[in-house]
């Protein structure tokens, strides 16, 4: 409902009148509206309207999860290129992703230390990502507590995964599946061994020979470690 009546006020179907101090609204318009829109068009027509940095962060986001590190989102991002970002949204996005950020607001108020931290590039300089996720809390599409971030609703990561293209799709998350891969400390590997797995095992139809092995032996580790932790449910 609050994204509903969110969408209602972006566009300017509710609006506040300061002359008769209250709130009005077009009630044709808003009635044509909940009859001709459901839940993920109202989420995906608010996401038309993002930053195209914070579209593209949702991209990867929703790809780890309902929760996900920021850090991570980060990572990826820093190592996929802005033409293979844009080749893997979907056309209707591309079309209007490049009008969005000029429409939002350049007053974007100070992250907290942490989060500044998380979001800083190698070289220490402050990093273009840090209004993207503001932007997150912002539009009320997800939660973030320093490092740890989770999307509010289910629906909105699903909003979030429908900016891939369906044809880039599954290639789109074995890509960041490899990169997490690759750079993840060994201890986190080991606490994300899952949600990689998963994410390779998008791709594993294109993967070469050599690939193919190793991700045979991620998966029969993540099936020891699977099979381990029932073991230990149980047992409690």
């Amino acid at each position: 409902m609050l994204m509903f009546l969110r969408s209602l006020y972006d566009e300017k179907l509710l609006q506040y009148n300061f002359g008769v101090m209250k709130w009005t609204w077009d009630e044709d318009a808003v009635n044509s509206k909940i009859v001709t829109e459901n839940v993920a068009s109202v989420l995906v027509n608010k996401m038309n309207r993002l930053q195209e940095e914070t579209q593209r962060m949702l991209m990867v986001a929703s790809c780890l999860g309902a929760t996900f590190r920021l850090s991570a989102v980060v990572e990826v991002m820093t190592k996929i290129s802005q033409a293979e970002m844009r080749d893997s949204m979907r056309a209707s996005m591309r079309s209007v992703s490049g009008t969005a950020s000029s429409t939002r607001s350049s007053s974007v108020s100070l992250l907290s230390s942490d989060l500044s931290n998380a979001c800083t590039d190698q070289d220490g300089s402050d990093s273009s990502y840090a209004s993207s996720i503001e932007e997150f809390e912002e539009e009320g599409l997800c939660e973030v507590d320093n490092e740890e971030c989770r999307f509010v609703h289910d629906q909105i990561q699903s909003a979030a995964i429908e900016l891939i293209s369906p044809e880039r799709r599954d290639s789109f998350r074995g890509r960041i599946g490899s990169i997490l891969l690759q750079t993840l400390p060994p201890e986190e590997l080991e606490a994300s061994l899952f949600e990689v797995v998963g994410l390779l095992n998008c791709a594993a139809s294109n993967a070469t020979d050599e690939k193919r092995d190793e991700l045979a032996r991620m998966n029969l580790k993540a099936g020891v470690k699977a099979s381990e932790n029932a073991a230990f449910d149980t047992a409690k």
